[in-house]
C-alpha cells in the first residue's frame, strides 16, 4: 500500500494509472488497499484511472510510458 507503506495482497489492491508519481522505470501503477485511498491519491497526484488487478493486462503495463 502506497500510503502505509506495507504489504497487501495484489489481486485486492487498486491502481492508480497516469499519476504525477513517477517510480525508477517511470509511470507505475499506484498501490491502494482501498479504493477511496486510491481514488484520493488520484485526485491529489492527477491519475488518469483507478482499475482493480482484474483490469491490468499486457496492453495496459506497454502503454504505461506513452
Amino acid at each position: 500500500d502506497y500510503y502505509e507503506l506495507a504489504p497487501i495482497d495484489a489481486k485486492k489492491a487498486w491502481y492508480v494509472i497516469g499519476s504525477n508519481v513517477y517510480g525508477p522505470m517511470g509511470d507505475e501503477l499506484i498501490p491502494f488497499r482501498s479504493k477511496v485511498d486510491a481514488e484520493i491519491f488520484s485526485k491529489d497526484h492527477f491519475g488518469k484511472s483507478i482499475v482493480s488487478f482484474e483490469e491490468i493486462d499486457a496492453k495496459l503495463i506497454h502503454g504505461l510510458d506513452q
